[in-house]
This record gives C-alpha cells, sequence and structure tokens, in this order.
C-alpha cells in the first residue's frame, strides 16, 4: 500500500488524527536527496536537505571545523585547517575509500558566513586529486524554533582516478543520509 494512501485511510477513519498535520518526511528523519546535471560533467550536483534536532549554532560548530574532521565527519581518514583569514578557511582533507581505491585528497578554500538566519559553508577546490570539489553547507532554523537545524548540503565532486559507478551511486544512497545521522548524533543533548 502507498504511504499516502495509508494516511488517507488512517485520517479517513480516526477523526482525530485529523486534527493533527502530518509530520513532514525530514521530520520523520528522512533525508531528502536530488540530484541536477551539470553542463559538460558525467556526474551530477547532489543536494541533500536534512532536519537535525539541534540548533543550528552547535551544528555549525562542528561544519566549519574542518581541522577536526576526522573525527567529526564519516570516512575522513585526515582533516587539517591549512589557514583561516577572516571568512576564508583552507582545508586539507582526505577522503577513505573502500579497498583497493586509493583515498582522495583535496585543498579547498571555504567562505564562512556565520548567521543567523543562516549559517553557510561554500568551498571550492584549490588543488588535489578531483577535476572538480565544490559545495556548501548551509543552516537554519527549521520553522523558526531555534532548537532545530534545516540542514541542506551541495556537493558536486569528481574525482580524477576512475571510480566506479557502483561506489558513487552507494556514496548518494548511504553515506550522505549516513553523515546526517552522525550529525544528529554529534548533536545530541
Amino acid at each position: 500500500m502507498r504511504p499516502f494512501i495509508l494516511i488517507f485511510a488512517l485520517l479517513s477513519a480516526t477523526p482525530a488524527l485529523a486534527e493533527d498535520p502530518p509530520k513532514s518526511r525530514l521530520e520523520n528523519g528522512e533525508v531528502e536527496i536530488t540530484t541536477r546535471a551539470v553542463p559538460g560533467s558525467a556526474l551530477p550536483e547532489v543536494t541533500a536537505h536534512g532536519l537535525i534536532e539541534a540548533p543550528p549554532e552547535r551544528v555549525w560548530a562542528i561544519l566549519q571545523d574542518c581541522g577536526n574532521y576526522q573525527k567529526t565527519m564519516l570516512r575522513v581518514a585526515r582533516s587539517k585547517e591549512l589557514s583561516r583569514q577572516g571568512q576564508k578557511v583552507v582545508c586539507e582533507v582526505e577522503i577513505a575509500l573502500p579497498f583497493p581505491l586509493a583515498n582522495l585528497v583535496g585543498v579547498t578554500e571555504a567562505t564562512h558566513v556565520i548567521g543567523p538566519p543562516s549559517w553557510t559553508r561554500t568551498w571550492h577546490l584549490l588543488r588535489g586529486d578531483y577535476e572538480v570539489n565544490e559545495g556548501a553547507w548551509t543552516l537554519s532554523r527549521y520553522r523558526d524554533d531555534p532548537k532545530r537545524t534545516l540542514a541542506v548540503y551541495r556537493v558536486h565532486a569528481i574525482p580524477k582516478s576512475s571510480v566506479p559507478d557502483a561506489i558513487l551511486r552507494r556514496g548518494q544512497r548511504t553515506a550522505i543520509p549516513d553523515m546526517f545521522r552522525h550529525l544528529r548524533e554529534l548533536t545530541k543533548d
């Protein structure tokens, strides 16, 4: 039975449920992932939306600290903040890939904008094992609730080395939701 049919059946059978609006997919813990074709690129840009039950400031404290990504982000083998001047932060991050593939190292420059109303970390590649590595994290208060964060992750990354399509698809299907779950765990009270 399709979910919308089930919801309709429940609302029809139980009038009390009709008074409470249904939770959104984000409120149910889902991570909504979309892709967008990038002209001239074989790989799409991926965007993920997720809800984190913590203030944006708490989530931002993790995302802005690339020097600790090996401790706070999944699949990061090594990370180092190389410089920070005002809003510009240069980081070196090594992403662990499954054997027998070699890990990917990239040096990126990020621009940090600290909210409210939104907190953003937008990066682009300076050098490394990628043809392209650009993206952003954007955080804002979910429905104006200062204790809930709408996190939007956008990335377009193309490694220089050949990475099998199956691993790239797995990254989109499982690694991104896993990353959101991990951030939720790190930001719990």
